[in-house]
């Protein structure tokens, strides 16, 4: 017990470590690219490039996460990659290099925020804990991060947010390397044959409810990214100091803590399907509210409204690859569906964000985000019922 108990309180502190150091700094690098008088094309560049990247990086990151014999070093080399990456885009202001290191960050964050999210999931599981009590950790700590980040960025600009960055980061990496050799352990049905990418691929093309879901899903948040890589920059213009901009943040991070604690039991209670649902229609309710009445406390409390939507789409992404499919190859499959279909409307939504930007302004990036959200709640209609996949098992050997 005390081993389980170790276990769950250093996944409690490395997710409040690893979104701490996200929330220093990445709510303030589009406000850093408009100091540094990148035009929306630009900036929609460097996010469709980091994008195509974690395209073709993801799955095969996942499996091999999967296959690994050692992933706590994976995980700590991904650290430190972004580290590397992410880190020292504060030092430098010409167009290419940052560019560059967007790219190499966006190839490893992804992976690593969905492996670490799956690989919780599933040690949680076993020990009659829930996902979402221990990812709200990571919520308080982009919370609090953001609130300070905001002060530091507008006090000091970003390269100080850089210091509390590296500080985080190199904790994380102590609490992995504190961590038991019992907590990267993935739970492996010895009747499951080993499937390649392709193998994981088939699985979630059988399945219509869980390939439906998975689409929308990438259609819905992922779109949602032309909207936020920009909202900082609209805030701004409308007269918000960083200082407030972290403060939106910091309470949409604090309010996913409620949903965090109960999103486990409530998609239990209500089923998946149905909040996916719900999810959708918000979504699509306050991006047109921004759309209609484009005003700063609007803004604001839209921003702040991510909690929710945020909070239930992490946890039934996360849920529906545990329910469909084997569990030896949920972290390549949460790599395809959360990383790799997600960085597609990544992909399109800020090319076309930056594109309408440049052209009309912020306001009409709403109506793209509700857009989005449209045929998203469309695809998850037709998704029907939940149905879980049948597993591949090994045929007997004849004696």
């Amino acid at each position: 017990m005390s081993e389980k108990k170790s276990i769950s309180n250093l996944f409690k502190l490395y997710f409040f470590l690893i979104f701490g150091a996200l929330g220093t700094l990445i709510t303030y690098i589009p406000l850093h690219f408009k100091r540094l008088n990148f035009s929306g094309s630009q900036i929609s560049l460097i996010q469709v490039l980091g994008s195509f990247a974690l395209i073709v990086i993801a799955p095969k990151y996942g499996l091999l996460f999967d296959n690994a014999a050692n992933k706590r070093n994976v995980l700590i080399i991904s650290l430190l990659i972004m580290i590397c990456s992410l880190g020292t885009i504060g030092y430098f202001q010409a167009f290419l290099p940052i560019l560059l290191l967007w790219v190499i960050y966006r190839t490893v964050t992804g992976p690593l925020y969905s492996i670490s999210e799956n690989l919780s999931y599933g040690v949680m599981t076993h020990q009659n804990s829930t996902f979402g009590a221990i990812r709200l950790w990571g919520s308080v700590g982009y919370a609090l991060a953001t609130l300070a980040g905001g002060w530091t960025y507008q006090n000091f600009g970003l390269k100080a947010n850089n210091l509390t960055f590296f500080v985080l980061m190199g904790l994380s990496v102590i609490v992995l390397l504190l961590m038991p050799a019992k907590a990267f352990e993935i739970e492996k049905d010895p009747l499951e044959k080993e499937l390649n990418l392709v193998g994981v691929f088939k699985l979630i093309l059988r399945n219509r409810f869980l390939l439906l879901m998975a689409l929308a899903l990438a259609i819905s948040d992922p779109t949602q990214d032309g909207v936020r890589s920009f909202e900082p920059i609209f805030l701004e213009n409308l007269g918000l100091q960083a200082s407030m901009i972290g403060l939106a943040n910091m309470l949409s991070a604090l309010t996913e803590v409620p949903f965090m604690i109960y999103a486990d039991r409530v998609i239990q209670k209500i089923g998946i399907r149905q909040i996916i649902l719900f999810v959708f229609i918000f979504d699509i309710a306050r991006r047109l509210a921004v759309w209609l009445f484009p005003f700063t406390g609007v803004v604001f409390a839209t921003s702040v409204m991510t909690s929710l939507s945020f909070t239930f789409r992490l946890v039934c992404s996360i849920t529906l690859i545990n329910l469909c499919l084997p569990k030896q190859v949920t972290s390549a499959a949460n790599a395809f569906v959360g990383v790799t279909l997600f960085s597609l409307g990544y992909m399109l939504s800020n090319a076309l964000g930056g594109m309408i930007y440049d052209t009309w302004g912020n306001q009409p990036i709403y109506l793209m985000g509700a857009a989005f959200s449209l045929i998203s709640l469309i695809l998850a209609l037709f998704a029907g019922e939940l149905a879980v996949a049948p597993k591949p098992k090994v045929q007997n050997q004849a004696p």
